[in-house]
Protein backbone atom coordinates (compact mmCIF):
# COMPACT_ATOMS: atom_id res chain seq x y z
CA UNK A 1 0.00 0.00 0.00
CA UNK A 2 1.26 3.48 -0.92
CA UNK A 3 1.02 6.97 1.07
CA UNK A 4 0.70 10.02 0.22
CA UNK A 5 0.29 13.56 1.72
CA UNK A 6 -0.60 16.75 -0.23
CA UNK A 7 -1.21 20.14 1.14
CA UNK A 8 -4.79 19.51 1.98
CA UNK A 9 -5.15 15.84 2.49
CA UNK A 10 -3.69 12.57 3.32
CA UNK A 11 -4.35 9.54 1.43
CA UNK A 12 -3.73 5.63 1.26
CA UNK A 13 -4.14 3.87 -2.34
CA UNK A 14 -3.14 0.21 -4.14
CA UNK A 15 -0.59 1.99 -6.79
CA UNK A 16 3.03 1.75 -5.59
CA UNK A 17 5.05 5.46 -6.59
CA UNK A 18 8.10 5.34 -8.15
CA UNK A 19 8.59 9.04 -7.56
CA UNK A 20 9.24 10.36 -4.35
CA UNK A 21 7.25 13.62 -5.12
CA UNK A 22 4.26 13.48 -8.06
CA UNK A 23 2.16 16.10 -9.45
CA UNK A 24 5.15 17.27 -11.48
CA UNK A 25 4.19 17.61 -15.48
CA UNK A 26 7.49 16.16 -16.47
CA UNK A 27 9.85 15.98 -13.44
CA UNK A 28 10.39 12.94 -10.97
CA UNK A 29 12.61 12.28 -7.60
CA UNK A 30 13.99 8.76 -8.31
CA UNK A 31 16.80 7.07 -5.94
CA UNK A 32 17.23 11.20 -4.70
CA UNK A 33 18.14 12.05 -7.95
CA UNK A 34 15.83 14.49 -10.20
CA UNK A 35 14.91 13.75 -13.18
CA UNK A 36 13.31 15.21 -16.75
CA UNK A 37 11.04 13.01 -18.10
CA UNK A 38 10.98 13.63 -22.31
CA UNK A 39 7.80 12.58 -24.18
CA UNK A 40 9.02 9.56 -26.70
CA UNK A 41 9.00 11.29 -30.19
CA UNK A 42 7.53 8.59 -31.89
CA UNK A 43 4.08 8.81 -29.44
CA UNK A 44 4.47 12.47 -30.36
CA UNK A 45 4.38 11.84 -34.41
CA UNK A 46 1.81 9.47 -34.14
CA UNK A 47 -0.49 11.73 -31.88
CA UNK A 48 -0.19 14.57 -34.93
CA UNK A 49 -0.74 11.90 -37.28
CA UNK A 50 -4.12 11.13 -35.49
CA UNK A 51 -4.89 15.10 -35.13
CA UNK A 52 -4.53 15.49 -38.89
CA UNK A 53 -6.50 12.41 -39.89
CA UNK A 54 -9.40 13.59 -37.63
CA UNK A 55 -9.28 17.44 -39.34
CA UNK A 56 -9.49 15.88 -42.74
CA UNK A 57 -12.49 13.20 -41.88
CA UNK A 58 -14.56 16.07 -40.30
CA UNK A 59 -14.06 18.36 -43.78
CA UNK A 60 -14.74 15.49 -45.68
CA UNK A 61 -17.90 14.85 -43.75
CA UNK A 62 -18.98 18.64 -43.81
CA UNK A 63 -23.16 16.96 -43.45
CA UNK A 64 -22.25 16.30 -40.22
CA UNK A 65 -21.24 19.68 -38.87
CA UNK A 66 -23.56 20.63 -36.55
CA UNK A 67 -23.75 17.06 -35.44
CA UNK A 68 -19.78 17.86 -34.77
CA UNK A 69 -20.81 21.17 -32.69
CA UNK A 70 -23.47 19.63 -30.84
CA UNK A 71 -21.42 16.95 -29.54
CA UNK A 72 -18.48 18.95 -28.91
CA UNK A 73 -15.91 18.24 -26.09
CA UNK A 74 -16.86 20.05 -22.80
CA UNK A 75 -14.09 20.24 -19.95
CA UNK A 76 -14.82 20.35 -16.21
CA UNK A 77 -12.35 21.95 -13.80
CA UNK A 78 -10.20 19.66 -11.79
CA UNK A 79 -11.24 21.59 -8.53
CA UNK A 80 -8.88 19.34 -6.65
CA UNK A 81 -5.24 19.60 -8.83
CA UNK A 82 -6.10 22.93 -9.50
CA UNK A 83 -5.95 23.81 -5.67
CA UNK A 84 -3.20 21.55 -5.04
CA UNK A 85 -0.79 23.79 -7.57
CA UNK A 86 -1.98 26.92 -5.70
CA UNK A 87 -0.62 25.97 -2.87
CA UNK A 88 2.95 24.70 -4.62
CA UNK A 89 2.99 28.18 -6.40
CA UNK A 90 1.46 30.57 -3.75
CA UNK A 91 4.78 28.57 -0.94
CA UNK A 92 7.65 29.73 -3.57
CA UNK A 93 9.94 32.19 -1.79
CA UNK A 94 9.52 34.21 -4.61
CA UNK A 95 5.18 33.82 -4.34
CA UNK A 96 5.73 35.08 -0.60
CA UNK A 97 7.55 38.36 -1.40
CA UNK A 98 4.34 39.11 -4.35
CA UNK A 99 1.67 37.27 -5.01
CA UNK A 100 -0.62 39.41 -7.10
CA UNK A 101 -4.73 38.30 -8.21
CA UNK A 102 -5.86 39.73 -11.54
CA UNK A 103 -9.62 39.36 -12.51
CA UNK A 104 -10.73 39.79 -16.02
CA UNK A 105 -13.61 40.74 -17.03
CA UNK A 106 -15.81 41.23 -20.51
CA UNK A 107 -18.48 43.19 -21.86
CA UNK A 108 -22.04 40.76 -20.87
CA UNK A 109 -23.16 38.91 -23.40
CA UNK A 110 -19.85 38.48 -25.48
CA UNK A 111 -19.75 34.80 -26.36
CA UNK A 112 -17.05 32.10 -24.56
CA UNK A 113 -15.29 31.87 -28.20
CA UNK A 114 -14.45 35.49 -28.11
CA UNK A 115 -13.93 35.93 -24.26
CA UNK A 116 -11.27 33.09 -25.09
CA UNK A 117 -9.58 34.09 -27.88
CA UNK A 118 -9.44 38.51 -26.83
CA UNK A 119 -7.68 36.27 -23.67
CA UNK A 120 -5.54 34.91 -24.88
CA UNK A 121 -4.21 37.20 -27.42
CA UNK A 122 -4.07 39.62 -23.76
CA UNK A 123 -2.17 36.97 -22.01
CA UNK A 124 0.01 36.88 -24.73
CA UNK A 125 1.07 40.78 -25.08
CA UNK A 126 1.18 40.17 -21.29
CA UNK A 127 3.86 37.51 -21.61
CA UNK A 128 5.48 39.59 -24.44
CA UNK A 129 5.66 42.93 -23.11
CA UNK A 130 5.00 42.99 -19.32
CA UNK A 131 6.94 40.30 -17.85
CA UNK A 132 4.36 37.77 -17.31
CA UNK A 133 6.57 34.65 -16.91
CA UNK A 134 4.73 32.40 -13.78
CA UNK A 135 0.95 32.12 -13.51
CA UNK A 136 -2.20 30.11 -13.07
CA UNK A 137 -5.48 31.28 -14.12
CA UNK A 138 -9.17 29.85 -14.03
CA UNK A 139 -11.94 30.88 -16.10
CA UNK A 140 -15.54 31.29 -14.08
CA UNK A 141 -19.18 31.95 -15.48
CA UNK A 142 -20.79 35.70 -14.09
CA UNK A 143 -24.26 35.24 -13.10
CA UNK A 144 -25.11 37.45 -16.43
CA UNK A 145 -23.57 33.96 -18.45
CA UNK A 146 -20.64 35.82 -19.48
CA UNK A 147 -17.35 34.24 -19.00
CA UNK A 148 -14.14 36.04 -16.76
CA UNK A 149 -10.77 34.51 -15.79
CA UNK A 150 -8.93 35.32 -12.72
CA UNK A 151 -4.88 34.90 -12.79
CA UNK A 152 -2.55 34.23 -10.29
CA UNK A 153 1.01 35.66 -10.51
CA UNK A 154 4.10 36.20 -9.13
CA UNK A 155 5.29 38.91 -11.31
CA UNK A 156 4.44 42.69 -11.24
CA UNK A 157 2.34 43.76 -14.06
CA UNK A 158 1.74 47.63 -14.38
CA UNK A 159 -2.55 47.75 -13.90
CA UNK A 160 -2.48 50.44 -16.45
CA UNK A 161 -0.62 48.82 -19.40
CA UNK A 162 -2.36 45.41 -19.07
CA UNK A 163 -5.65 47.23 -19.11
CA UNK A 164 -5.00 49.19 -21.89
CA UNK A 165 -3.93 46.01 -23.71
CA UNK A 166 -7.88 44.42 -22.79
CA UNK A 167 -8.89 47.60 -24.69
CA UNK A 168 -6.88 47.27 -27.43
CA UNK A 169 -7.79 43.43 -27.86
CA UNK A 170 -11.57 44.31 -27.50
CA UNK A 171 -11.45 47.11 -30.29
CA UNK A 172 -10.02 44.38 -32.61
CA UNK A 173 -12.37 41.73 -32.12
CA UNK A 174 -15.33 44.93 -32.56
CA UNK A 175 -13.42 45.61 -35.47
CA UNK A 176 -13.74 42.59 -36.90
CA UNK A 177 -17.77 42.59 -36.53
CA UNK A 178 -18.42 41.34 -33.51
CA UNK A 179 -22.00 42.47 -32.11
CA UNK A 180 -21.59 42.99 -28.84
CA UNK A 181 -19.05 45.11 -28.91
CA UNK A 182 -20.60 48.12 -31.29
CA UNK A 183 -22.17 49.18 -28.01
CA UNK A 184 -19.44 49.53 -26.05
CA UNK A 185 -16.94 51.58 -26.15
CA UNK A 186 -13.57 49.21 -26.20
CA UNK A 187 -11.03 51.83 -26.37
CA UNK A 188 -11.91 52.74 -22.66
CA UNK A 189 -13.21 49.12 -21.43
CA UNK A 190 -11.55 48.96 -17.87
CA UNK A 191 -12.19 45.02 -17.37
CA UNK A 192 -9.08 43.88 -15.71
CA UNK A 193 -8.90 44.48 -12.13
CA UNK A 194 -5.90 43.22 -9.36
CA UNK A 195 -5.42 42.84 -5.49
CA UNK A 196 -1.86 41.99 -4.22
CA UNK A 197 -2.43 38.89 -2.19
CA UNK A 198 -2.30 38.88 1.85
CA UNK A 199 0.97 37.05 3.06
CA UNK A 200 -0.73 35.68 5.99
CA UNK A 201 -1.01 32.14 4.95
CA UNK A 202 -4.90 31.29 6.28
CA UNK A 203 -5.57 34.53 4.19
CA UNK A 204 -4.05 33.44 1.34
CA UNK A 205 -4.98 29.29 0.81
CA UNK A 206 -8.66 30.76 1.36
CA UNK A 207 -8.24 33.74 -1.16
CA UNK A 208 -6.69 31.24 -3.43
CA UNK A 209 -9.56 28.70 -3.43
CA UNK A 210 -12.48 30.84 -2.86
CA UNK A 211 -13.17 31.05 -6.80
CA UNK A 212 -12.30 27.29 -7.51
CA UNK A 213 -14.41 25.84 -4.74
CA UNK A 214 -18.02 27.04 -6.31
CA UNK A 215 -17.15 26.33 -10.10
CA UNK A 216 -18.91 23.43 -11.10
CA UNK A 217 -19.65 24.07 -14.60
CA UNK A 218 -18.71 22.77 -17.66
CA UNK A 219 -17.05 24.63 -20.17
CA UNK A 220 -16.40 24.16 -24.03
CA UNK A 221 -12.59 25.29 -23.89
CA UNK A 222 -10.05 24.47 -21.11
CA UNK A 223 -11.31 26.09 -17.65
CA UNK A 224 -7.98 26.25 -16.29
CA UNK A 225 -4.10 26.64 -17.32
CA UNK A 226 -1.00 27.85 -15.97
CA UNK A 227 2.50 28.16 -16.85
CA UNK A 228 5.28 25.37 -17.58
CA UNK A 229 7.62 26.30 -14.61
CA UNK A 230 3.74 25.98 -12.41
CA UNK A 231 2.87 22.90 -14.39
CA UNK A 232 6.55 21.24 -13.36
CA UNK A 233 5.94 22.07 -9.50
CA UNK A 234 5.42 19.11 -7.12
CA UNK A 235 2.00 18.86 -5.20
CA UNK A 236 1.95 15.40 -3.23
CA UNK A 237 4.60 13.62 -0.95
CA UNK A 238 4.49 9.68 -2.07
CA UNK A 239 5.88 7.44 1.08
CA UNK A 240 6.17 4.11 2.37
CA UNK A 241 4.50 2.69 5.35
CA UNK A 242 8.00 2.69 7.03
CA UNK A 243 7.67 6.17 7.13
CA UNK A 244 4.25 6.77 8.68
CA UNK A 245 5.44 7.64 11.97
CA UNK A 246 7.31 10.75 10.55
CA UNK A 247 4.23 12.24 9.03
CA UNK A 248 1.15 11.07 11.28
CA UNK A 249 3.35 12.35 14.51
CA UNK A 250 2.19 16.15 13.37
CA UNK A 251 -1.71 15.33 12.42
CA UNK A 252 -4.19 14.80 14.79
CA UNK A 253 -5.45 11.12 15.28
CA UNK A 254 -9.19 12.25 15.95
CA UNK A 255 -11.24 11.33 12.90
CA UNK A 256 -13.66 14.23 13.25
CA UNK A 257 -10.80 16.18 12.00
CA UNK A 258 -11.33 15.25 8.97
CA UNK A 259 -13.17 14.52 5.80
CA UNK A 260 -13.22 11.18 4.75
CA UNK A 261 -13.65 9.29 1.54
CA UNK A 262 -13.58 5.74 0.61
CA UNK A 263 -13.73 3.26 -2.22
CA UNK A 264 -11.87 0.00 -3.35
CA UNK A 265 -8.98 1.28 -4.35
CA UNK A 266 -8.57 4.19 -2.06
CA UNK A 267 -8.92 6.11 1.47
CA UNK A 268 -8.64 9.91 1.32
CA UNK A 269 -8.80 11.74 4.79
CA UNK A 270 -9.42 16.08 3.77
CA UNK A 271 -7.90 18.21 6.55
CA UNK A 272 -10.37 20.11 8.83
CA UNK A 273 -7.35 21.10 10.21
CA UNK A 274 -3.61 23.67 9.33
CA UNK A 275 -1.11 21.32 9.54
CA UNK A 276 1.79 21.90 10.71
CA UNK A 277 4.35 23.49 7.94
CA UNK A 278 7.03 21.19 8.83
CA UNK A 279 5.53 18.31 7.10
CA UNK A 280 5.69 20.05 3.75
CA UNK A 281 9.62 21.80 4.10
CA UNK A 282 11.31 18.73 1.49
CA UNK A 283 8.32 19.25 -0.62
CA UNK A 284 8.51 23.15 -0.73
CA UNK A 285 12.43 22.47 -0.99
CA UNK A 286 11.96 20.22 -3.96
CA UNK A 287 9.81 22.75 -5.65
CA UNK A 288 12.58 25.65 -5.33
CA UNK A 289 14.91 23.76 -7.29
CA UNK A 290 12.43 22.90 -9.76
CA UNK A 291 11.25 26.44 -10.62
CA UNK A 292 14.57 27.61 -10.29
CA UNK A 293 15.42 25.63 -13.34
CA UNK A 294 17.82 23.07 -11.97
CA UNK A 295 17.86 19.43 -13.18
Amino acid sequence: MAYQISYGSISWNKWKQNSLFSGSSNRRIVDGELLTIKRNPKNQTKEKNREKAKKIIEKSFSIEENKLKENKKSYKLNKSKVRKKCNAFSRLEKSKKFLAFYSISFPCGLSDEICYKVYNTWLTRCRKNCGLKSYLWIAERQKNGTIHFHLLTNDFMPIKKVNGYMASCLASEKGKGAETLKRIKTKKYNGVDVKKVDKSKNSLIGYLTKYITKNGIEFTHLPWHCSRDVSRLFTTINFERTEIDRYFDQIPESPEKYNIYINDNYKVAGFKFGPNEKIYSDLNGINELVYAGIE
